[in-house]
């Protein structure tokens, strides 16, 4: 079985010993293992079924990769347009991106060990319910910090609380970070850094992100790099938050 994983590594560009007699999800895992180490991609990890022994954030056989139960559309540019410009009335610019900076700076997805180190979004559980069991699979409504009510499906028993039947337990849900959300161009110029800062410091300066102080004369359109490298970043955070508020698929 291990000879289907095998076939993948020359597909892939992958060069990695072949050894007859491990499991599937060994040789599989070790291919996603290096994939991830490589390119940082985390598509590897959208999987549904069984998990590996080699690591259980890995699926046990290349079958696991089966189309998604749901698909959600992409959001149309000009959504995205109009939920941008809202936000800019809403939104404070020094919030906006120093939440950027800080996941631009968040580290990339590695493995060491057989252990994946994966940058996560949590949301923290506050109630579980069972609604209905059939066929050795349990459906479970949840509530969670920043996320609407869902279901979720899992042939595991889960602990049932809510805030009338408090648990010791504690629960959350986890979206790994995914950083193609930053929409980061291929080519960054120095200009374009800027430094994170307190969260809770609101008296940030326009110095803090490479500008200089506003004057009648400064123009979004002007012909400054500086200038117009730091409105590009501004409004690729606002793009970034307006993602980060949509729904999104998951697997248990």
């Amino acid at each position: 079985q291990e000879d289907i994983a095998y076939s993948l590594f020359g597909i892939f560009g992958v060069r990695l010993s072949v050894d007859y007699g491990e499991k599937q999800d060994k040789a599989l895992g070790r291919l996603l293992e290096k994939i991830v180490a490589l390119s940082g991609d985390i598509t590897g990890l959208d999987w549904v079924r069984r998990s590996s022994e080699f690591n259980s954030c890995l699926p046990a056989s290349i079958t696991s990769y089966e189309a998604p139960p749901c698909k959600l559309p992409p959001l149309p540019e000009d959504e995205i347009q109009s939920s941008v410009s809202s936000l800019q009335k809403m939104v404070a610019v020094d919030f906006t991106l120093n939440l950027y900076t800080q996941l631009r700076n968040v580290s990339a997805p590695r493995f060491a060990t057989q252990r994946l180190h994966l940058p996560c979004i949590v949301f923290n559980v506050r109630e579980v319910r069972r609604v209905s069991s059939l066929e050795g699979y349990y459906t479970y409504g949840l509530k969670a910090d920043g996320l609407h009510n869902l279901l979720i499906n899992t042939n595991q028993v889960l602990v049932q609380f809510w805030p009338a039947r408090p648990t010791e337990q504690k629960f959350v849900l986890v979206r790994p970070w995914d950083r193609s959300l930053l929409e980061l161009p291929e080519f960054v110029e120095p200009t374009e850094f800027v430094e994170p800062s307190d969260f809770g410091n609101d008296t940030e300066s326009e110095e803090d992100y490479g500008m200089p102080p506003s004057s009648p004369s400064d123009d979004r359109s002007s012909g400054s790099p500086v200038i117009q490298d730091v409105f590009d970043l501004e409004s690729r955070a606002l793009r970034l938050l307006v993602r980060l508020r949509q729904p999104f698929s998951a697997a248990a």
